[in-house]
């Protein structure tokens, strides 16, 4: 009888497994066989979605990113907005120190009155559109109180995504001997913003997830500062792809998103567009090359050539599942599996030549979940697992790190716990079953 009552409780327990897939392991970003493409110290292409890297030369050197900074700098403001602690129409006044560096037109700015008041639309429009390095200042002055503070909340941003390998000293990208008595204590003189070309497109992976209005910004090509005013100034977008400027071209719809330039950076530019139903990012750091569209050049290269060999494979919809990973197991549940489908439309990103039957699946249980069984009772909407797409072959990888989740499987349907009689009876039969 006790054998029997053992073998019982056994039954109960019994789940069968889903996939059975081994955990995903992240890869950094592998050198494309083309690296001669683009000519520049660094360069990567992204797609957003799913932080599939479509190109790489170098994307893991460390390297001086100048203005591209404010990308980052600009995250934190919308954050500030989002989070009602500073407002579109409040209004700025300077300090001493912002107001002197504002005078300088040997760097990109426009030039703020020292007993002035600027709205925080004003200053993120000039941040943004013409690069002004004391407007960026002086926002970040508005939302953390200091230079340091706001440099230490950057920090703490990119370490939050997973990015621990950049080196950032300032909020605007300038060499700090440019900022003189603005340096932040404890940074070296000549010390400059530094970060790898994989992870400058990952901050803009970011900015274009959680503040997608940056686009509508930083695709006017031009716009006057103050107008009406004694101040106004013309802006030009020094992102020169943009419709009107001189590296415009009508078959790369670029809408941002920001340059950075300096001499130990070079010229820098961190592009993105979205053509034939799919959004690139594209970064370049230190293009080569004597021509003063010579970023612009490098990217359109870069950009041609990633639309050209690349395309996006839809895999379901939001709610619809994947052959595959249609269900989980419960134990314990009324019903024995319940299903699971993607949160979000499941896509793949993978070379123009590839076929859905040449696509490769890794599966990763989520945290908590043991293999694919869950503990009933389950809630609709229960994170399971997430699903990493590539082609086979493909050593390209995916921005983000360990950070990356993929395709996320939730439940889509609530699963009870089984009343005791109905796992008596189900044992019963999973026992006798496996002894016929």
């Amino acid at each position: 009888m006790k054998k029997l009552l053992r073998g019982l409780i056994a039954a109960m327990v019994a789940v069968l497994m889903i996939g059975g897939a081994a955990p995903a392991v992240s890869v950094a970003a592998a050198e494309s066989s083309d690296t001669n493409l683009v000519d520049a110290k660094a360069a990567v292409a992204i797609e957003p979605t799913t932080g599939k890297v479509l190109y790489a030369k170098n994307a893991d050197t460390v390297l001086p990113i100048a203005s591209m900074t404010k990308m980052l700098s600009i995250e934190l403001v919308l954050d500030a907005i989002q989070s009602g602690k500073i407002k579109w129409n409040d209004k700025v006044t300077l300090d001493k120190t912002i107001w002197s560096l504002s005078q300088d037109r040997d760097l990109s700015n426009v030039p703020l009155r020292r007993d002035g008041s600027y709205s925080v639309r004003e200053l993120y429009d000039a941040s943004l559109i013409y690069s002004a390095n004391a407007a960026m200042m002086l926002l970040a002055k508005t939302v953390a109180g200091s230079q340091e503070k706001f440099v230490n909340q950057m920090t703490a941003k990119l370490k939050s995504w997973g990015i621990t390998d950049a080196k950032i000293v300032n909020v605007t990208g300038l060499n700090n001997s440019q900022l003189k008595d603005a340096k932040v204590p404890g940074t070296g003189d000549q010390a400059e913003n530094e970060m790898s070309a994989k992870d400058m497109a990952q901050v803009a992976q970011h900015l274009l997830k959680d503040h997608p209005e940056v686009l509508k910004t930083t695709s006017i090509p031009k716009q006057t500062f103050r107008k009406g005013t004694d101040d106004a100034i013309n802006m030009e977008n020094w992102d020169w792809m943009l419709k009107g400027l001189v590296s415009y071209d009508k078959n790369l719809p670029v809408d941002g998103l920001k340059t950075g330039t300096s001499d130990a950076a070079g010229d820098c530019f961190t592009g993105t567009v979205e053509k034939n139903g799919m959004r690139i990012i594209t970064v370049v750091l230190h293009a080569n090359g004597n021509a003063k569209t010579r970023r612009f050049d490098q990217t359109k290269k870069l950009m041609n050539h990633v639309l050209e060999n690349w395309k996006t494979i839809k895999l379901a919809d939001a709610g619809q599942s994947i052959k595959g990973y249609s269900n989980v197991n419960v134990n314990r549940g009324k019903e024995r599996t319940t299903p699971i489908a993607p949160a979000t439309k499941a896509i793949a990103v993978v070379p123009s030549d590839t076929g859905k039957q040449a696509l490769k699946y890794t599966y990763t249980p989520a945290k908590g979940i043991k293999k694919n069984t869950v503990e009933a009772p389950v809630k609709k909407g229960t994170t399971i697992g997430h699903l990493e797409v590539t082609a086979k072959g493909d050593q390209l990888g995916f921005v983000g790190g360990a950070k990356r989740e993929g395709i996320t499987l939730k439940t889509t349907k609530t699963d009870e716990k089984a009343n005791f009689f109905v796992l008596i009876f189900r044992g019963i039969g999973d026992f006798f079953g496996n002894i016929f």
